[in-house]
């Protein structure tokens, strides 16, 4: 895509450029997006990049994750007249000097804020949710009273505040942001001052309250700029911006080429989103593809809370199997398959149980969160040295073995405690060490291997591992009333007694080496072959309902908040393939889908199918 020609929408954002005039580019996906975005970047260093520098002034680029940051700033020559950053890393670079505003933020909104959520909780009885309620307000008034006494103010890149101790998280930076943006009209000259152009990527997915107060900051005629580029249709994630609209006077651009997707792939899309009708452009034209959708009898679920039994979850595997063998596409590792949550997948590549313990009652939102991240404390040792260690070890690939101790382990640091021995005793001791790792990796339950990794220095821990690995195991029968607060601890027992077997197929399913994904996991990735799997029983989200989103007159009408959801993350999902897209949905009634899918003109009668 970097050398994708310019196309109307591009020319159209350079004449904003020239006019000092903010914009909003809708482009839809596959259209090359970030290529616009570095052609406008480039077209500003073209322009001010002189003035700006003597000015001291940089251009800012906010993007959604660190691996957007790299791949610009990569495409940028790593400029320094360029700010690439993180929304969250760059709110805070701005806001960390103004301790005292942001102690009026908290005084004046978040706290106010968090205790008016909590007020809405307490029915003033006495269940567990309002006395949790009551709770929380009382931290929260105690906390107010000590703000006088905190100087400074630290981001903690968590989801916890302690704001007695001057710490906030992921949500305080983005309130407090948005509460400076807003009430401090000299925060915002400043900003826009530093900044003459301010571009966001990824748009749909920026906080409501920061796209208010930076169109604020780009609200008057020429500088600074707000540039936004982004999709409302791949907004998938909860609270963000959405149908983005630029600042006062800033102009709305459509994007329509689509230099990804197969000619049938954009056809489905355009029937199925309407808003934007793509075009293929760039090596896709005349790309013919195929989409193929296949219904398949979902049974009506029997284990508790409207979900499928063990025995139903298997069974809906086996037809999942049938069908990719009836497309020809079973045992090829060039599809990638996607579901919305991990219950299949851990159960198809072999790490149910440790799915349903990250999963289960002793896992908070905060520890699922980690799992599914792989930044969860008990699992990050597995992923970054442990499993890579034995897989080189046992693939006799040295080099690797090598690189890996020399970055992670203690025992083999360069200045460490064995820097005097020489290079055979160190590589006598790898050996050893390796050796007895495999075995204990082979036979032995997590505890062992993690205990064996501590006692010979072998792999970095956190101090929160050593002191779980240090206490005794509870004993007690765990009590949600009780306990609440402590299941980390029960959490930590179980995952410590299970064997190893699970953690090498999750360690490769997070590293990417496995042919399947969340559906919210690809956004951003594109892929020759898609096969997408929806099937509401097994995903157990009332947010979502993929077959009232498709077919409502067969299968029920869903609510606006459904429909929105599903639709958005269906798109996602329907737009990374290349090439070929097969869909799979279960679904109870068969026929009625298949006639309502047709009748809406959603695909053709040649197009679904349904499993015999």
């Amino acid at each position: 895509m970097s050398e994708l020609i310019p196309t109307k929408a591009d020319a159209e954002v350079a004449e904003c450029l020239t006019a000092k005039r903010s914009f909003a580019m809708i482009a839809g996906a596959g259209s090359g997006k970030t290529t616009s975005l570095i052609t406008a970047l480039e077209n500003i260093r073209n322009e001010y990049a002189a003035d700006f520098r003597k000015n001291s002034q940089r251009v800012a680029c906010i993007t959604y994750t660190n691996r957007a940051v790299g791949v610009i700033t990569t495409r940028l020559g790593h400029d320094d007249l360029y700010l690439v950053s993180t929304l969250h890393s760059f709110l805070w670079d701005e806001i960390k000097r103004f301790s005292r505003d942001i102690k009026e933020a908290i005084r004046e909104h978040r706290i106010p804020q968090l205790i008016e959520n909590a007020r809405k909780k307490d029915n003033g009885g006495n269940s567990k949710e309002a006395l949790k309620a009551r709770a929380r307000i009382a931290s929260y008034e105690e906390e107010l009273t000590k703000l006088d006494y905190v100087r400074d103010f630290k981001y903690n890149d968590s989801a916890f505040s302690e704001y007695s101790n001057g710490l906030l998280s992921h949500d305080d930076v983005i309130e407090v942001a948005g509460y400076l943006l807003a009430s401090k009209a000299v925060f915002r000259k400043a900003l826009g001052f530093r900044y003459p152009f301010i571009f966001v990527d990824e748009a749909q997915d920026t906080f409501q309250n920061i796209m208010a107060g930076l169109n604020l900051v780009g609200s008057g005629d020429g500088l600074p700029v707000i540039g936004y580029f982004g999709d409302p249709w791949q907004q998938i994630y909860e609270n963000r911006a959405g149908n983005f609209e630029p600042p006062p006077q800033g102009k709305k651009i459509t994007k329509t080429e689509n230099f990804r997707c197969s000619e049938s792939v954009i056809a489905f899309l355009n029937a199925f989103r309407g808003d934007v009708k793509q075009v293929a452009a760039g090596s896709n034209k005349g790309k013919q593809g195929s989409v193929l959708l296949t219904l398949v009898k979902a049974e009506e679920p029997e284990a508790p809370r409207k979900r499928y039994s063990e025995e139903q979850v298997e069974r809906a595997l086996q037809r999942f199997d049938t069908e990719l063998d009836n497309w020809g596409w079973a045992g090829r590792d060039d599809i990638i398959k996607l579901f919305l949550v991990r219950q299949m997948i851990a159960r198809r590549l072999g790490f149910f149980e440790l799915n349903k313990l990250f999963t289960g009652n002793y896992a908070s939102s905060r520890a699922q969160d980690d799992y599914e991240t792989g930044n969860h404390f008990l699992l990050k040792p597995f992923l970054s040295s442990i499993w890579p260690l034995v897989s080189a070890n046992k693939s006799e690939n040295s080099r690797a073995v090598i690189d890996l101790l020399l970055s992670n382990s203690p025992t083999f640091e360069v200045r460490g405690r064995n820097s005097e021995r020489s290079l055979r005793e160190m590589v006598k001791l790898s050996n050893t060490l390796l050796s007895g790792l495999t075995e204990q990796w082979d036979s032995g339950t997590v505890r062992d291997v993690l205990n064996y990794c501590s006692k010979n220095s072998l792999v970095r821990f956190s101090d929160r591992l050593v002191e779980h690995l240090a206490r005794d195991p509870r004993v007690e029968e765990y009590d949600a009333d009780t306990h609440g607060e402590e299941k980390g601890d029960w959490l930590c027992d179980q995952f410590f007694g299970m064997g190893t077997a699970e953690l090498q197929a999750y360690c490769d399913f997070i590293q990417e080496n496995t042919a399947y994904s969340t559906q919210h996991g690809v956004k951003g990735e594109q892929y020759p072959n898609v096969l997408v799997v929806f099937d509401d029983v097994e995903a157990a989200w009332n947010r979502y309902s993929f077959t009232k989103m498709l077919a409502p007159n067969t299968s029920g009408e869903p609510t606006q908040g459904q429909l929105e959801l599903s639709q958005k993350l269906a798109y996602v999902c329907f737009s990374r393939a290349e090439e070929n897209l097969m869909i799979l949905l279960f679904t109870l009634d068969p026929k009625g889908a298949k006639k309502e899918l047709v009748g809406r003109k959603l695909l053709s009668e040649e197009q679904v199918k349904i499993a015999e």
